[in-house]
């Protein structure tokens, strides 16, 4: 795309106008391969920003952004692998899909965790650090964890090296931009079983109807009530479900589906990364049995169905807490470890 192109496509959208898929391929390849100017690009996050992209546009930007992604070289199915990442831009309680991800991978679901470093910096990718796993890995190794393990970190800068000229503009804006409704669709292991919490409902059905012309066998797209990109324990989690490449309907989900009993309060948040790998190590520990439990056991029940059990919402969450109990959880990331040890 030549600059004047770009400032065609600027003008559109600074004009309110939605632009075509081809249009909105075109626009991104030109930002990932470093030809728009920070000024041009900020002008243009800013007025995507001021609305809720189409699905059409989502499926251009996605196009643009796998045309030159590294992948990763699993042998596991993609109709398997599940994936938790969710767009951000939310307030933080704790890492609840990142841990429901590995109480997912213990039940046997293959989990291509992907993700990236956040502006907490307590984010999945500094937890994940920290609690001893690699989040730095090739490739190679990640398809190695995946295949052998059933679980690995997707780190999405090395995945997705020319979001990198964006990054500069992201961080002076200070806001969610399409970077982060993106982003989750963009899975490097090609997974289509998928959990994306929104920070905005308005988000629900253009992301659920993108997922579902992109052949996605089950993802649930969530967005909390009480304004969480996650499953929430004290308000309603409005949702949009894909099931087999089309949108398969929309609802609620209460607490009381997991049989759990609303909490008046969410969770205390992390703080610190030192404060999130604590709350981490005492849910799998089963040390922590408030709201933080109930708020994991909601969020894994729904990654497990998702990714391929068969279960009620009721039983899920009872075979969420197994797993925590029994200690498969921890016994999993205790395996990761070590294998990141391996020379």
């Amino acid at each position: 795309m030549s600059m004047d192109t770009f400032l065609d496509t600027l003008a559109h959208v600074e004009d309110g106008r939605t632009l075509s898929r081809p249009q909105a391929a075109a626009a991104m390849r030109a930002i990932m391969d470093g030809h728009v100017p920070e000024d041009h690009l900020a002008r243009w996050l800013g007025a995507l920003a001021l609305r809720v992209p189409t699905s059409q546009e989502l499926l251009g930007f996605v196009a643009a952004a796998m045309s030159t992604a590294v992948r990763v070289p699993c042998r596991t199915p993609p109709e398997r692998i599940l994936d938790t990442c969710g767009t951000g831009g939310a307030p933080k309680v704790f890492n609840a899909s990142t841990l429901a991800g590995l109480v997912a991978a213990a039940s046997g679901c293959p989990v291509a965790k992907h993700g990236n470093r956040s502006r907490t910096s307590f984010g999945s990718a500094e937890t994940l650090a920290a609690l001893g796993v690699r989040v730095d890995a090739t490739p190679e190794d990640e398809a190695r964890l995946l295949d052998e393990i059933g679980f690995c970190f997707c780190m999405a800068p090395s995945h997705h090296p020319g979001a990198a000229h964006a990054a500069t503009v992201r961080r002076k804006l200070g806001i969610p931009t399409v970077f982060n409704v993106v982003g989750p669709l963009c899975n490097p292991a090609g997974a289509l079983r998928q959990v994306v919490g929104v920070w905005d409902e308005r988000l629900l059905m253009p992301v659920a109807e993108t997922l579902a012309a992109m052949g996605s066998v089950q993802t649930m797209v969530l967005h909390g009530m009480d304004g969480l990109d996650e499953v929430s324990v004290t308000h309603a989690t409005r949702y949009v479900h894909v099931e087999r490449g089309v949108v398969a309907g929309e609802g609620m989900l209460e607490p009381a589906m997991f049989g759990i009993r609303a909490h008046a309060e969410p969770p205390e948040p992390a703080h610190s990364l030192v404060e999130a790998v604590e709350i981490a190590n005492r849910l799998l520990d089963g040390r922590d049995v408030g709201a933080r439990r109930d708020m994991l056991v909601a969020n894994a029940a729904v990654a497990l169905v998702v990714g391929g059990h068969r279960l009620s919402w009721k039983d899920a969450a009872s075979m969420a807490r197994d797993l925590l109990d029994s200690r498969r959880v921890r016994i999993l990331l205790d395996r990761l470890v070590e294998q990141e040890k391996r020379p």
